[in-house]
């Protein structure tokens, strides 16, 4: 496979409110006359997940599998599914989420065009720097994630404002009206009322950077909601659009959510390469036993690269936890990003309230408002565990 750059626009376009997420439309014979078709590829997989192709095959999700424009991705209860494009580029699909591949192309001139719809759930994103004029977005069922070289996480679940978090880099956030996207800009620039509509979505737009998060406000659901452009209330909607812009925040990211995304890793393009080939033999249904068996264990071990890559990314950053404690002003700070906390109880009666990050050398190493403390075992009493569903904080 040839490396090509996927990359990115800064737009991200959020909005919530539909209960259906509809696939954006892939007319195979028209992109094909004015692009190349590109294939991602699963490099990593556990859990129960499954893939409809285009073509309504079915498949496991495993190492191997390769994603075109059309294909369905649906992740079980404990299914993740990480997925890498030409560039390098990389998405780690979360438990319970559904994930449509809408566009996955490079035109004649090399520009990419990336289109990823996120039906439900969650979906995290480490993408590569490239052209200014390639395309990667998410789609939610009401909002458009598009970035410049950046981390990103995108939640979106039926009914909710969709939820954007951004790691690294900067994106582009702002309400959408989905009605407007079916339309020709012959058709908007031609009617007064859509115009002006089209310009208030364009100027509620925020950008958030490195460590800044937003959801749009419930009431700019209504924005989501139409589905036609007919009888609209446009005075109410053009306040709304104007009125209801995200609010950026300092990002709230879990423990959880920094190592999903650290933990991330690229495969080198020699090795992404071998993966797919695996996969293409794997397919054919005339393989004789041995062959099979031999496809098989060699996808195995790849799997297992893979994830060692994986468990040395998680200690590194387990270790830093430590070594570059984050700077807590309190206990509840301390529970938003280990989502718990922990009272030692000292055998001198004494206490210490924070969250266990590690235990090593006969020691529990204890992140606390007050920074890391390093506690002996044999001073330790009792540990009280889930302090923060017991007490108010």
């Amino acid at each position: 496979m040839k490396a090509s750059k996927l990359a990115i626009m800064s737009a991200l376009v959020a909005v919530a409110g539909l209960t259906v997420c509809k696939k954006p439309d892939v007319d195979v014979s028209e992109s094909k006359k004015s692009s190349n078709e590109l294939s991602a590829v699963v490099v990593f997989a556990v859990g129960d997940s499954s893939i409809k192709h285009a073509d309504n095959t079915l498949e496991k999700a495993q190492l191997g599998t390769a994603l075109k424009a059309g294909d369905h991705v649906v992740t079980g209860d404990n299914g993740k599914v990480d997925v890498q494009f030409p560039d390098g580029s990389n998405i780690r699909i979360s438990p319970k989420s559904v994930i449509d591949f809408s566009k996955l192309s490079q035109n004649n001139e090399g520009t990419s065009q990336t289109e990823i719809a996120l039906v439900s759930g969650k979906v995290f994103a480490k993408v590569n720097k490239a052209k200014k004029d390639d395309n990667f977005t998410v789609v939610t069922p009401t909002a458009i994630a598009g970035v410049r070289g950046t981390s990103f996480i995108v939640e979106s679940e039926s009914g909710q404002p969709s939820k954007v978090k951004v790691v690294d880099g900067s994106v582009a956030f702002s309400n959408r009206a989905p009605a407007l996207e079916k339309l020709s800009a012959e058709e908007i620039n031609g009617n007064a009322d859509l115009k002006k509509l089209q310009e208030s979505l364009s100027n509620s737009e925020v950008i958030l950077e490195k460590n800044q998060e937003s959801k749009q406000s419930v009431k700019a659901l209504e924005l989501a909601k139409i589905d036609s452009v007919q009888s609209l209330d446009f005075e109410k909607l053009n306040k709304t659009a104007e009125k209801e812009k995200p609010v950026v925040e300092t990002a709230k990211l879990t423990k959880a959510e920094e190592q999903e995304i650290k933990t991330i890793v690229s495969v080198d393009k020699q090795t992404a390469e071998k993966i797919a080939q695996l996969s293409e033999s794997a397919q054919t249904d005339k393989l004789e036993e041995i062959k099979k068996k031999e496809i098989d264990s060699q996808r195995a071990e790849l799997s297992k690269v893979v994830a060692k890559q994986q468990e040395d990314e998680k200690k590194k950053f387990e270790a830093s936890l430590a070594a570059e404690p984050k700077d807590f002003k309190s206990k509840k700070d301390i529970i938003n990003y280990y989502e718990r906390i922990e009272k030692i109880v000292l055998v001198d009666g004494k206490s210490v309230i924070g969250a266990i990050i590690n235990q090593e050398n006969g020691q529990l190493i204890v992140h606390t408002e007050n920074g890391i403390k390093k506690i002996d075992m044999d001073n330790v009493e009792e540990v009280i565990y889930d302090l923060h569903s017991k007490t108010k904080f």
